[in-house]
């Protein structure tokens, strides 16, 4: 077969990426596909796809190279990466891959690859090797081409989700749930018809054009219809998911969006006093609330790197109950240590139910700092940006777990490189907004003198 060119660049630190049909397309994903198969030398692979346009086409391509290298295909057919997750759990595939692009434009497809266990190939890890095998596109001839069956979980998926919470506690609270056309609008709705729930659905409707917003709820406009929808019909809060439904948000009653780091802690509050004392993981950029809840609860805290491959990892490495990210990212042991914006959303409504209060009251004990969110600067390089950085405050003692993290005690900050762009991303945490504006001004400015430009 004639060589195909493949853009370098679409092999990422987590996943593989890029814009369809200039950088991914029908041959790329033939070539991946046999690459996948020679690098993982597995005797089956679970596959899936999201809603994207090119999604089914891309499908295609890939199992066409994955059987003609001789491997055995299970077709999972249009799922989430959270179902993705579960898939490998449960089942014990030798490889589990899902064609998705989270929460990019329309434009873009990739793909997400873990091996048994939820053990997920990444930048250090298998995709160099698959990129090696890509790029060179030379491949042995199989003796025989491998077979293609299909199944369906949903039945299990939605079994599965269901042990996590008391189906009968959630029952009366009206909650928005809004999944952006992505691929939580499914399972929801099945949620729904499974127990009753009081819900107020969103874009349920997979549509690979995401007429209606981005689903990328970190963007505020992404969560507008959301909250106008929460206002409309007084519901008790709103939940919004990204596109392929492996990343929460939380709504309060009054439509304003709750912290990756509230909800975290919340959720590892609600779990400790369901399981007892048990170890809890939190990302580095999480704020100091996560860490103190977890103590008051008799929960062990331990800070971990950003990033689902280090999470996953660590905890099993714990045996950690549950881990949880401000971007939204939680994980839980019952889950194969796999993140799921299912769970999390059940548990939150659980919580809620079982304080019968608002979460616009609930929360407010848990917003004892000011948090800067993520703040984004571009510089020229990222490694010796935070050499410079760590060698400024080197008499402070940085903590070199992920970028620099400096921790004053009434405030602290994150700085840490992008793993897709020239970019370092800035968090930071005062306890109080004097304090806060006073340190972040002070803060900006060290990192402009040593060349960061705010993006």
């Amino acid at each position: 077969m004639a060589k195909i060119n493949i853009a370098p660049s679409i092999f990422r630190d987590y996943d593989i990426r890029g814009v369809y049909p200039t950088q991914v397309n029908k041959e790329t994903y033939y070539i991946l596909g046999r690459s996948i198969a020679s690098y993982l030398k597995v005797k089956e692979i679970s596959v899936g796809y999201d809603a994207r346009l090119s999604s089914k086409e891309l499908f295609s391509s890939l199992v066409s190279g994955l059987t003609d290298q001789g491997t055995d295909i299970i077709v999972l057919g249009m799922i989430s990466t959270e179902m993705n997750y579960f898939a490998s759990g449960k089942y014990g595939f030798p490889a589990s891959i899902i064609i998705s692009a989270s929460h990019n434009p329309p434009q873009y497809n990739g793909l997400k690859i873990v091996k048994k266990g939820v053990v997920p190939l990444h930048g250090s890890f298998g995709l160099p090797e698959i990129k090696e095998l890509a790029l060179k596109g030379q491949f042995p001839q199989a003796s025989v081409k491998g077979k293609i069956r299909e199944m369906d979980i949903y039945n299990d998926w939605i079994s599965h989700l269901l042990t996590f919470i008391n189906p009968e506690k959630i029952k009366s609270l009206k909650t928005v749930v809004d999944a952006g056309n992505g691929m939580a609008g499914p399972t929801w709705k099945k949620i729904a018809q499974k127990i009753k729930l009081n819900i107020i659905p969103l874009f349920f409707e997979p549509d690979g054009h995401f007429p209606n917003h981005l689903p990328d709820p970190l963007n505020p406009r992404n969560l507008e219809s959301l909250q106008r929808k929460i206002r409309e019909t007084q519901a008790d809060c709103g939940i919004a998911l990204d596109g392929d439904a492996d990343r929460m948000f939380a709504v309060d009653d009054k439509a304003n969006l709750l912290s990756g780091s509230i909800t975290c802690a919340i959720l590892a509050e609600h779990l400790l006093s369901k399981k007892g004392p048990a170890k809890i993981l939190y990302s580095v950029t999480s704020g100091k609330i996560v860490a103190e809840t977890v103590g008051k609860m008799k929960g062990t805290a331990i800070k971990t790197r950003v990033g689902h491959s280090y999470i996953k990892t660590e905890m099993k490495k714990q045996n950690a109950l549950f881990a949880g990210e401000h971007s939204g990212h939680f994980y839980f042991r019952d889950n194969y240590f796999a993140d799921s914006s299912t769970i999390a959303g059940l548990l939150l409504l659980e919580f809620l139910a079982e304080k019968k209060a608002k979460l616009s009251h609930v929360r407010q004990k848990y917003e004892k700092y000011v948090s800067s969110g993520e703040i984004n600067f571009e510089v020229d390089t990222t490694d010796a940006f935070l050499n410079n950085l760590t060698v400024y405050y080197v008499k402070q003692n940085p903590d070199l777990l992920d970028g620099v993290t400096v921790d004053f005690g009434s405030w602290w900050f994150n700085v840490r490189a992008s793993k897709t762009e020239p970019l370092i991303r800035l968090n930071m945490e005062a306890e109080n907004r004097e304090l806060f504006k006073e340190k972040l001004t002070d803060l900006m400015a060290v990192l402009q003198e040593l060349g960061a430009r705010e993006k």
